[in-house]
């Protein structure tokens, strides 16, 4: 395996497991046959205003913050700004700044893999406990203030926060998918046996289990799981999509191209459909479909204004698979210098840019490029 090739797959793996969490984040809301009744369930925003109550600055993750609209001015001067909130959300330097300046009661964090280094920088940290898990994200809280750290619920306390089965079936298993996106997988797994009891959501449970599945790296159990929670809802986007992956990794590649162009052709395109696109086409020797995936995705990324390293380098990699020297050192070029990859990514992109110039010179000298407009992808 050369240099070139090593390094394609460090960088696409590391890729991997960001999307694999972005597939089922946000998912089970938004099916209406899953629409919850409890409020608690139904919208964030009845934690939001409990977290206020104390007239103590916290922070949100970006998400959260339209909710916060309609709040009185005295509320929302609690938070930072959305533009300060988006970049401390992606830049623990700039979160741990903002800290400093408004000494956050709470930190509350949603599912999304995109605030995962933030998530991983407070666990660490002695300065913060993770107080609660739900089916939102993750809230932290000041040590200094003796907070009880986040422990699995008994069956006993679940039955008295939840009268309703539906209402606690849904919280388990909407609980557990968030647990198995931070790798808190065996606390995930025990809820997930408990909600198992209830008999409810069937295709719900094979799809979260597939997902825990998928995140051990269990891909012919992740699409058996997969198969089932399809067979109870064949709408379920979830376990299409982790179908989709798994049928990557088990070899089946023809056949994850086939069911993705379904799934797209059916419900449209989105960053997790055209990575697994691009991943299939990979899988499947087709090149130019892949290339064009990994082209729409940077496109629609840079429409929402998201980070594009990760999806910039992977576009570069499968040009340079192609031959098209020229498109993968432009990929590279400004994936190189994306604020969101750490130093040893952006010295990994430029080693892999001198590899295709063949040592004729430096990727140093290149011209800088000019900055490409922001357009509808």
């Amino acid at each position: 395996m050369s240099v070139l090739d090593k390094k394609h797959l460090l960088l696409a793996s590391a890729f991997t497991l960001v999307v694999i969490g972005a597939l089922f984040f946000g998912r089970f809301l938004k099916n209406p046959f899953l629409q919850p009744l409890d409020p608690r369930l139904a919208t964030p925003a009845p934690l939001l205003h409990e977290l206020l109550k104390a007239k103590s600055a916290i922070f949100l993750s970006p998400e959260f913050l339209p909710l916060t609209a309609s709040w009185p001015q005295s509320q929302r001067a609690l938070l930072p700004s959305l533009s300060e909130t988006a970049s401390a959300a992606r830049d623990k330097p700039i979160f741990w700044r903002l800290n400093r300046e408004y000494h956050f009661a709470a930190v509350f964090l949603g599912a999304s893999p995109a605030w995962r280094s933030l998530y991983d920088s407070l666990l660490n940290s002695p300065l913060w406990i993770l107080s609660d898990v739900s089916p939102w994200g993750y809230l932290f809280r000041p040590t200094s203030e003796n907070p009880t750290a986040w422990q699995l619920p008994s069956e006993k306390e679940l039955k008295e926060n939840w009268f309703e089965i539906n209402d606690r079936a849904r919280f388990m298993i909407l609980t557990a998918g968030n647990l198995a996106l931070v790798n808190r997988l065996s606390e995930a797994e025990q809820l997930l046996d408990m909600a198992e009891t209830t008999h409810r959501f069937p295709s719900l449970m094979r799809s979260t289990r597939s997902s825990l599945a998928a995140s051990r790296g269990h891909w012919e159990e992740a699409e058996k799981l997969a198969k089932e929670a399809l067979h109870s809802d064949g709408s379920n986007r979830a376990a299409q999509e982790i179908l989709i992956r798994a049928l990557i990794e088990n070899g089946h590649a023809d056949e994850a191209l086939d069911q993705v162009r379904e799934l797209i052709a059916h419900e449209g395109e989105n960053e997790a459909s055209l990575f697994l696109l691009a991943r299939a086409a990979s899988a499947a020797n087709s090149g130019k479909e892949e290339c064009d995936a990994l082209s729409r995705l940077v496109a629609l990324a840079r429409h929402d204004r998201e980070p594009l390293g990760a999806s910039l380098t992977y576009l570069g990699q499968a040009y340079a698979k192609q031959g098209d020297r020229g498109n993968a050192l432009r990929s590279f070029q400004e994936a190189a210098v994306a604020p969101e990859l750490s130093e040893e990514q952006h010295k990994m992109i430029r080693e892999m840019m001198d590899h295709i110039m063949e040592g004729n010179r430096s990727s140093s000298t290149l011209p800088p490029l000019k900055k490409p407009p922001v357009s509808n992808p």
